[in-house]
């Protein structure tokens, strides 16, 4: 039986004041450190965001630039050749806004534009858990939203953490957990309450359309609402697979949502969802398919309470049905089947009395990786978050200090 060992003490210092130094300023934005944390502020046009960026992380920048993109190892995998040639490409799929305020972020860094384009487009390169829980699942009732984000942890990325509070010219101002050099969004919670998170999945090489990262810092800026973030979803022309999760704290719903270039299905909380996969398709399946049928011969079924797992003779997944508790979202996506059942045990556990201190342990490996980078704990209806990211040795995010913080009290405008 898994048990919950965070102690009162423990998770009382989350909630500790942190000292705040400024360290440099450029226009209206400023880099500040709070208990070792950076948060880098920026303000304005797309452009100006973005040369504030550039200019006050730019050794950090150009740190991320040697190691993703000037590394050769990089440059000879076979992945990463296929990608860039491509680039062109993906381009013409984003925004006119993001590729402003990489522009800025080039000028301000004095960073040449290309390697600026290629790092902010290399998470679409490779291919985590997620987690709502409200109603009866939580302690007070309200909504809490779980962002586990399993990635490479051995190259220093982490090192270049920045929890980037934005207040754009045109649209709301979010919160961005980020990295030195990166615009887009994979973990993030706006001003109207709206919290994002993501999960990879497989896919790769479809590319004729926006990257996921910047279809997600479009919700930040522009959803006020989830129905506004499934119209964003669902309206944007998309790249390879990905499994979201939208949160909004002013009504404490959700859902999450599995898309590819071609479909979007939407999930609602409680409720049961199938992830197919079989092989070896008919032939005429993309014709029409009304008469075909997924045929497994010789496969086999494992049940749990909150999982049907079937595979085929050769031992590969074909099919994950997965129910979810009343009230809550769980995804860990399709390529590890036995997280989801350790997740829905560890949630059920403390069901009714799951908070912050108890989704923490929640969050523990194996439910993170020992790839986790960082881990991210909103509670959108107050605009609160925890954040922990990994150590400096690579030690996993779930295993560190995680640090409080209040959006309100981030956005207040620096004292003259």
């Amino acid at each position: 039986m898994f048990k919950f060992v965070l102690s009162i003490f423990s998770f009382l210092i989350l909630l500790l004041p942190l000292h705040s130094d400024i360290l440099v300023k450029e226009g209206n934005g400023y880099l500040e450190k709070r208990n070792n944390q950076f948060i880098l502020h920026v303000e304005g046009s797309p452009y100006e965001m973005g040369y504030q960026h550039g200019k006050l992380v730019k050794e950090q920048i150009a740190g991320n630039i040697a190691t993703y993109i000037d590394n050769p190892k990089q440059a000879s995998n076979a992945k990463v050749a296929s990608y860039t040639k491509k680039i062109e490409e993906v381009l013409t799929h984003v925004p006119e806004h993001f590729k402003q305020e990489m522009q800025g972020m080039a000028d301000g860094s004095g960073l040449p534009l290309q390697k600026i384009l290629i790092l902010n487009l290399f998470p679409e390169m490779f291919h985590c858990s997620g987690i709502t829980v409200a109603g009866d699942a939580t302690e007070d009732h309200s909504l809490y939203h779980v962002r586990v984000l399993d990635y490479g942890i051995g190259k220093g990325l982490q090192s270049t953490a920045l929890l980037i509070v934005a207040k754009p010219l045109n649209g709301n101002s979010f919160l961005n957990v980020s990295y030195a050099g990166f615009i887009g969004s994979i973990t993030g919670m706006n001003a109207q309450k709206i919290s994002i998170g993501e999960i990879g999945g497989w896919g790769y090489g479809y590319w004729n359309g926006t990257p996921m990262a910047f279809i997600m810092r479009e919700i930040l800026e522009n959803a006020n609402s989830l129905e506004e973030a499934k119209e964003i979803l669902a309206s944007n022309p998309r790249t390879c697979e990905y499994y979201y999760i939208i949160a909004d704290g002013k009504n404490n719903d959700s859902f999450a949502a599995y898309a590819t270039e071609s479909q979007i299905h939407f999930i609602d909380k409680g409720s049961t969802y199938a992830l197919l996969a079989p092989k070896d398709l008919p032939k005429n399946y993309e014709t029409t398919g009304d008469h075909d049928k997924f045929f497994l011969s010789d496969c086999s079924l494992t049940k749990s309470e909150y999982q049907t797992v079937v595979k085929d003779k050769d031992g590969r997944v074909s099919a994950l049905v997965h129910t979810q508790p009343k009230d809550t979202i769980l995804l860990t996506g399709f390529c590890h089947e036995d997280r989801y059942p350790l997740l829905a045990e560890r949630i059920l556990e403390s069901y009714g009395k799951l908070s912050v201190a108890t989704l923490i342990d929640v969050v523990k490996e194996p439910v993170s990786m020992k790839t986790n980078l960082h881990n991210a704990i909103f509670h959108p209806e107050t605009l609160e978050i925890w954040i922990a990211h990994a150590g400096p040795n690579n030690e996993p995010a779930c295993d560190q200090r995680y640090f409080y913080f209040q959006m309100d009290d981030l956005l207040e405008k620096l004292p003259e």
